[in-house]
């Protein structure tokens, strides 16, 4: 055979082994199509598909006060953006996105051989298309079966969509940091304006954020945002979509970030509209349905009202001592630490070119670094920078320092650097400034033990030592220094709430569930039950009128008392708040004005413990409420919400009415037409007589006027309230209203251990409702409460009870018409033969 006969064979069969290797490839190929094709999602839902949409719920005056969703996201039609914005997401991810069908088979190519190179740099080769087929229709898992549905799927969402509509999904359905979705949204949060509006530099950094959005973008990390713009506008001007001079220009010019968003207020109220919402409408409908909801909350009295809880939780807690700093650190170990530290600081983005940022070093008390937040659930390990090395424990460490900005009233946990003994003062390392904490800052805080609280601090070494972790409110810049002036503060342990209706529609103008939400979610004006102490009386003071027995001067003795419970069968013998003793017999005013227990115990055994449940019912209290004499002393556990809207009752001439947190829902159709949901106003009910309401407001008159709440004289205003303080002090309330608001204040813990001494309804609560109810006036006319018929008012003696006459100075009374006094008081000096006993009865008491 000749050698051309053999070459003849070989090819042959080379030829058929070709054709047999084609046939098999053709059939893996096809089998392997078939295959992975089974149960693909149709790609024709991408048509109408909507990503879910943001519940957005507006406050009075109409801003946008919370929103709920699954995403952050507002939708935008790409083509209502300028080309450079379009333009920059081509150049940083597919500059040949308008020219492929979907896959970049050479890229494919090129990125298998870099990934096949030991040690090489990994690369990815994934187009626009396909991530947004990756996002919407199939999963982020990095396997090779997902590729190849990923590969099979492409095309046809290609073939069914518009190059336009694949581009709009991929802007709006991708992550850019810092929960926002959607270029639209990262244009607000970024830059303070529309994508619409954007520069070119702008929209680079937008763009350029995705292939890794919780590094690379602007406020995290100025400095990996600012390469990775660099990289995109030269892509701009290498491919051709910007001219030189303008990719130039643009990588000249620094990145400025938009405005610092207005902190938020009424989260724990937001929290209370979200569950209503659920609880009505289903979770989908509100977490992706774009509902538009209309709320009672007044931002501006939520954020006084927020501001005045803060004030007195913190006023109550320094009175309970210094609980000592939140940790401790090694100088050494913070002085290898301090470097990464700065560099955190320098790579953080500023909101405002002159912007002093610090750092909160409340991780460095355990020394290790938790998750790093604000990572893209989609990202997947090509989106890594492959150029950036694995960070170290330090570095990790230094990451997970908070960054804050620097502004009046901060709160930040700063390094106690040195002690100046000589001036008697600390100096707080914030790493990117310095603080003086002086020691007349600082004598409040007592060192707390668990065996109580010890002597005042005598110099500033007995309150903080080198090394400490310590939390500081920073204030302003000291004189002739760079350093800023601190004070000592610590997160308090004791919780509190306030809640405010406007009683003449009973919106919940603002509701406050604790100090920081953020730290508790449980909210207290709704969640918590709890004793509302003598602020219950008032209730039991209505029943006692309502019954015509009893009228504001009708006297009762106030002298120790015992009986037998019959609800209980135990025996009861109440006491006076202490070392307030007993006055003997006394009137209706007198014994509310003075929260006489002992004169409590006496009605309710008149009234009947059923008669005084009846008129708390007529009020508006709903908690189920105890069969026993002791209920006359609010031992009761009620809601804030339920005493705020009771006593709005007697406000309203004894109108009661449900409190509504939200007014409205709706939503928008197809055309753009609103579709209402649900809508509530007040739908009153007269539920307590005008004239016994009125009367028990003039008894909780003399509370503010002359008794346990006297404070309440500052507002310069008629006001009406009580105090309550339940046993052994482990709640403190103070609820009253004005003719413009109702207020419920309450402080106490969560485990419902006491206080402290002394800390009654007067002096922990109280002041949280008039600091509230100052800046809720501020401009607002004065007036009084309307008199209602039914009800009058005469010149009484306050001795005698009688008429006063032309000889006897005497005071106005209201009483229900028909049961004032018609006889005249007796001339000064006079005895009635009928007052013997009870004159005795009271000295023997005294």
């Amino acid at each position: 055979m000749t050698f051309r006969q053999r070459l003849w064979k070989w090819f042959k069969r080379l030829l058929v082994l070709a054709l047999v290797g084609l046939v098999a490839a053709l059939g893996v190929g096809l089998g392997s199509y078939l295959y992975f094709s089974r149960d693909l999602p149709s790609v024709e839902e991408l048509r109408t598909f909507r990503p879910p949409q943001v519940t957005k719920v507006t406050c009075r005056g109409g801003p946008v006060c919370a929103e709920f969703y699954t995403e952050r996201r507002t939708w935008v039609d790409v083509k209502t953006l300028p080309k450079h914005v379009r333009d920059s997401f081509l150049a940083a991810e597919d500059a040949d996105f308008y020219e492929h069908h979907g896959l970049d088979w050479l890229g494919i190519i090129r990125s298998g051989i870099k990934n096949l190179i030991p040690g090489g740099m990994k690369s990815g080769a994934s187009t626009i298309s396909q991530q947004t087929c990756r996002r919407l229709l199939l999963s982020t898992e990095r396997t090779l079966s997902r590729k190849i549905r990923e590969w099979i799927l492409t095309p046809r969402m290609e073939s069914a969509l518009t190059k336009d509509e694949i581009l709009s999904l991929y802007v709006n359905t991708i992550y850019y940091g810092h929960s926002r979705y959607g270029v639209e949204e990262a244009s607000l949060f970024y830059f303070g304006k529309h994508a619409k509006d954007l520069s070119v530099g702008e929209a680079a950094v937008i763009a350029g954020t995705v292939q890794s959005p919780h590094r690379i973008n602007p406020l995290t990390n100025i400095v990996r945002a600012k390469k990775r713009q660099r990289y995109v506008l030269g892509q701009l001007w290498k491919k051709g979509f910007v001219p030189q001079n303008v990719a130039e220009a643009a990588i000249e010019a620094p990145i400025v970030l938009g405005p610092r968003p207005p902190q938020t207020v009424g989260q724990g109220y937001a929290e209370e509209v979200r569950k209503q919402l659920i609880a009505q409408f289903g979770e989908k409908a509100v977490m992706e349905g774009g509902l538009v909801v209309d709320i009672a909350m007044d931002p501006k009295l939520q954020a006084a009202a927020e501001a005045s809880v803060r004030k007195g939780l913190e006023a109550v807690d320094k009175r309970q001592g210094y609980r000592g700093p939140i940790g401790a650190i090694d100088p050494a170990r913070f002085a290898k630490l301090k470097p990464l530290l700065e560099q955190r600081l320098a790579e953080a983005g500023k909101r405002r070119p002159d912007e002093v940022l610090v750092a909160d070093l409340t991780p460095l008390k355990e020394l290790t670094a938790p998750t790093e937040p604000d990572a893209d659930p989609f990202t997947e390990p090509e989106d890594v920078d492959p150029d950036e090395p694995i960070p170290t424990e330090d570095e990790r460490l230094a990451r997970a320092v908070t960054v804050k900005s620097l502004t009046d009233s901060i709160e930040t946990v700063g390094l106690v650097a040195s002690i100046d003994a000589e001036k008697n003062l600390a100096v707080i390392d914030l790493v990117g400034r310095e603080a003086e904490l002086a020691f007349d800052s600082v004598k409040w805080a007592r060192r707390r033990s668990d065996t109580g609280v010890g002597e005042a601090p005598k110099a500033i070494t007995d309150v903080v030592a080198p090394g400490e972790l310590v939390r500081v409110r920073i204030g302003r810049a000291l004189p002739a220094s760079t350093r800023l002036e601190a004070t000592l503060a610590q997160l308090p342990k004791v919780q509190g709430a306030l809640l405010v209706i406007e009683p003449t529609n009973r919106e919940v103008v603002s509701m406050v569930g604790g100090y920081d939400f953020t730290t508790s979610s449980f909210n207290r004006a709704i969640q918590a039950k709890r004793q509302p102490g003598s602020s219950f009386k008032p209730f039991l003071y209505a029943a006692a009128m309502e019954t015509g027995r009893y009228t504001p001067i009708t006297r009762v003795n106030d002298a120790p008392v015992q009986v037998r419970d019959p609800y209980t069968g135990k025996a009861w013998e109440p006491k006076n708040f202490e070392k307030a003793g007993f006055d003997g017999a006394i009137t209706l005013r007198q014994a509310l004005t003075r929260s006489k227990n002992t004169v409590s115990a006496r009605l309710i055994e008149d009234v009947t413990v059923d008669g005084l449940i009846t008129m708390a019912r007529k009020a508006g209290i709903k908690a189920e409420l105890p069969q026993s004499l002791t209920l006359c002393l609010g031992t009761g556990e009620v809601t804030m919400l339920e005493i705020a809207n009771a006593y709005a009752t007697i406000h309203s001439q004894g109108q009661s009415a449900e409190p509504i947190i939200i007014r409205k829902v709706s939503r928008r159709k197809e055309g753009g037409a609103e579709q209402v949901l649900m809508a509530r106003e007040a739908a009153f009910e007269q539920t307590i007589s005008p004239a016994i309401a009125y009367l028990t407001t003039s008894l909780m008159r003399s509370v503010v006027e002359e008794g346990t709440a006297v404070a309440v004289l500052e507002l310069k205003r008629p006001a009406a309230g009580k105090t309550g303080t339940a046993q052994e002090y482990r709640d403190a309330w103070f609820s009253g209203f004005t003719q413009n608001y109702v207020a419920s204040a309450w402080v106490g813990f969560d485990d419902h251990s006491p206080i402290g001494p002394l800390e009654t309804g007067g002096r922990a609560a109280l002041p949280i409702w008039l600091d509230f109810m100052k800046v809720a006036h501020q401009g607002v006319p004065e007036s009084d409460f309307p008199v209602p018929p039914g009800v009058v008012q005469v010149k009484i003696d306050p001795v005698s009870g009688k008429l006063a006459g032309s000889s006897v100075p005497g005071r106005l009374e209201w009483f229900l018409e028909g049961t004032q006094p018609t006889e005249e008081a007796p001339r000064p000096g006079t005895v009635d033969p009928n007052d013997f006993m009870l004159l005795d009865n009271q000295k023997g008491t005294r």
